[in-house]
């Protein structure tokens, strides 16, 4: 019998992630911010000559996904990475529903978990993301489960910020009762990506209020405690050792880079607030004012009293070290939990006004909400793999790819953030994809002001400075002003060229 069950819920747990991961969609490997994360990975396994890259050669913000892209390298199975995104979806969607069991029950019939996981599925879909970015614009895509900031849990690609799913999965398994089991969770959301560390902290600190004050629970508190600090140490003292600069001038220099350069729509308040924020910001209450009187209400509060805290903190104080936390990320967990416990209420309360004759009438309805947002997931992966296929960058470098040789280093346009990647092989710099160290950070803004310079101003003369920082071969568009003498071309087509540069 134990074993019959088992099966059965691996089967559920299969078969939901499933439509779940198809209906949410992922995008094609080497897209957005795995232009970033995938480098010390792929070059540590030995991927084209990235091993040579000076961005594979400085501190690895996130070691634990780098281990996991390596492996799947090594294993020859990165394709494979499609479907540990989609377990973690699983695991995302799955956490909701226990989430959802302390304060709205939708286990109690199979129709209403049905209608649950309907809308939940919905809420989250491409078809979804794609109707409101058409109506509303692009800031709206995320309504239902990106926090402020434009960030979120989940994301077309899979990434160290996918991790946080464990946050989820902490507050559930909490809920259950396992309080060791959760604090554990939250911290290996925090291993794999450290900016999860004050989301953990928040929720350990819930954890522990509630068993101390509430459960009347010291020893429990204080092992619970003791675990989550044992745990997270590894992450801190490894945090700390890489990216807490000796240099205090040159860390408030890499600080404000960061922040008023790179990444404003992260982390600079006046960038990233707007009426899509007030409207989460609105979602998030009334998901907490709908357990006022459940338990979840004092774990969801919390630590969202701490994020408003701290982000009222960073605007008054302009504090960019406190911006580089982002304690506003919080919501990336608390807007996807709340949202969950409005859902479960509504699938209450359509179920409720169901008549038993029509019952078949919402399966149905269910049924092909499931169908839409399945076709609708399938279609948008298979028209953004057809799209990259044809990015005019994609011939250039499969040319380089061909016939790369150890150490060559390509100078790029700035936007061209796919071409490392896709050619393998090391690139002087470019915008998107960037170190964490202070030092590190400020020599990648210097690399790319060089680069900038170049492709803005056509001087030919920085070829030579260029050429001293080990720049050996030049990517320039099709109708790039100047032709340099020191270049020397190896490959033309109608977008890009592809140049040597030469010392003589």
């Amino acid at each position: 019998m134990t074993s019959t069950r088992t099966w059965q819920n691996v089967l559920l747990f299969t078969l939901l992630t499933a439509v779940f991961a198809i209906s949410y969609s992922q995008s094609p490997l080497y897209t957005s911010n795995q232009y970033q994360y995938f480098v010390h990975g792929l070059a540590r396994c030995g991927q084209g000559a990235l091993a040579e890259d000076w961005l594979a050669s400085t501190a690895d913000p996130t070691p634990v996904f780098s281990f996991i892209v390596e492996g799947a390298c090594r294993l020859d199975v990165l394709p494979a990475l499609y479907v540990f995104y989609a377990l973690l979806m699983g695991v995302y969607v799955f956490s909701l529903i226990g989430i959802v069991e302390s304060a709205a029950p939708v286990k109690t019939s199979p129709l209403l978990l049905g209608v649950f996981f309907t809308l939940t599925v919905f809420q989250h879909s491409a078809a979804l993301r794609y109707l409101l970015t058409g109506l509303a614009g692009p800031d709206w895509g995320y309504l239902f489960d990106g926090g402020v900031a434009g960030q979120r849990l989940l994301g077309p690609v899979f990434q160290p910020s996918s991790f946080g799913v464990f946050l989820l999965l902490s507050l559930s398994l909490h809920l259950r009762g396992k309080s060791t089991l959760a604090v554990l969770s939250a911290v290996f959301a925090a291993t794999v990506h450290p900016t999860y560390l004050l989301s953990a902290a928040a929720l350990t600190l819930a954890y522990l209020v509630e068993m101390f004050f509430v459960q009347r629970r010291p020893k429990q508190t204080v092992l619970t405690g003791v675990a989550a600090l044992a745990a997270v140490t590894p992450i801190l003292l490894y945090t700390w050792t890489l990216f807490t600069g000796s240099d205090p001038a040159l860390a408030a220099r890499a600080r404000d880079i960061l922040v008023n350069i790179r990444i404003p729509h992260h982390a600079r308040i006046q960038d990233w607030f707007d009426a899509t924020t007030i409207v989460k910001l609105c979602l998030i209450a009334a998901g907490i004012f709908a357990v006022r009187r459940r338990r979840l209400f004092l774990l969801l509060s919390l630590p969202l009293g701490l994020s408003l805290l701290l982000t009222l903190v960073q605007a008054a104080t302009g504090s960019h070290a406190l911006a580089l936390l982002f304690p506003w990320r919080l919501s990336t967990w608390l807007l996807p939990a709340a949202t969950a416990v409005l859902t479960a209420e509504l699938a209450r309360r359509i179920v409720a006004v169901t008549p038993a004759r029509r019952a078949r009438l919402l399966k149905i309805a269910n049924l092909a909400i499931l169908a839409l947002t399945l076709t609708a997931g399938i279609t948008r992966f298979w028209l953004e793999t057809g799209e990259q296929a044809l990015l005019p960058s994609r011939p250039v470098a499969a040319f380089v790819a061909q016939h790369r040789q150890p150490g060559q280093v390509y100078l790029i346009p700035p936007k061209l953030y796919d071409f490392r990647l896709m050619a393998g092989v090391p690139v002087y710099g470019d915008f998107f994809s960037i170190p964490y160290r202070d030092r590190d950070v400020i020599e990648w803004y210097s690399r790319f002001l060089n680069a900038k310079h170049f492709y803005e101003s056509a001087d030919c003369a920085l070829l030579e400075e260029l050429s001293w920082q080990g720049v050996t071969h030049v990517v320039l568009p099709a109708d790039f002003a100047a032709l340099c003498p020191a270049l020397r071309p190896l490959y033309s087509d109608p977008a890009y060229r592809l140049f040597e540069l030469t010392t003589e």
